[in-house]
């Protein structure tokens, strides 16, 4: 039987490469070379939830929020909570004893191919992560705002819409169409323009009229981005 063992280095750095997968391999091996089988399946187990709950995540308004660096610190604090508080004095003593270890090579290979079957799974999630955004008219027009209510809330876009109507930028003359989210605690609104947007005049009159949201929002800095077309083709962001 092999009675190899990565070390706490090894182990750590292979969670950063490959995520919860390496790490409950290497934890998976670890204990069953120590005489800890229970532990070791409990390591895979753990592992496969983590990479369960980092997928669905997608899903789940509010949670699609959490950024990436959440779920490396989870993974992390599992690998270094696990090692130190079940492994350390046997691993040690392995190690004192002059037992066999496992090389670098090793651990990034087995990070590598960690990585690459995490990634697998989650880059398709991504194409198919659902549309949310759903959309709200405002005045006799049917004003338009779009937003993703796991990213910004009703209440919010009711307080952007009731400020646009009330420095007349929906109006009772022509229909307008805009997107709204929030970054932090930035209020990003998004304008579909016309191409004559693209002018000095045009995006002059757009300042000022971020200048006069920004007076509603004292504690939310006010964004605007100017598109043509669709979301992606900005033509100018106004902050």
């Amino acid at each position: 039987m092999d009675e190899r063992i990565y070390t706490e280095r090894k182990i750590f750095t292979g969670v950063l490469l490959g995520g919860s997968l390496a790490g409950g391999y290497y934890l998976w091996r670890n204990f069953n070379v120590l005489g800890k089988p229970k532990q070791a399946r409990a390591a895979i187990i753990v592992a496969v939830i983590v990479l369960g709950l980092t997928c669905v995540t997608n899903f789940i308004p509010a949670l699609d929020r959490i950024p990436g660096i959440v779920f490396y610190g989870v993974q992390i604090g599992l690998a270094y909570g696990a090692t130190r508080g079940y492994l350390s004095p046997a691993m040690n003593a392995h190690i004192e004893a002059g037992k066999a270890l496992y090389g670098w090579g090793n651990s990034i290979l087995v990070a590598v191919i960690a990585m690459i079957i995490t990634l697998a799974i989650l880059i398709p999630l991504v194409f198919i992560s659902p549309d949310r955004t759903i959309a709200k008219h405002y005045g006799t027009l049917k004003h338009q705002i779009e937003f993703d209510p796991g990213n910004i809330s009703e209440r919010e876009v009711d307080r952007i819409a009731a400020t646009l109507t009330s420095i007349g930028f929906f109006d009772e003359e022509v229909p307008k169409t805009t997107y709204a989210e929030k970054s932090g605690n930035r209020f990003i609104i998004t304008i579909s323009c016309s191409d004559e947007a693209r002018s000095s005049e045009a995006i002059e009159a757009h300042k000022m009229l971020r200048a006069e949201i920004q007076k509603s929002f004292p504690s939310n800095p006010i964004v605007i981005d100017m598109v043509v077309g669709t979301l992606d083709n900005r033509i100018a962001r106004l902050e």
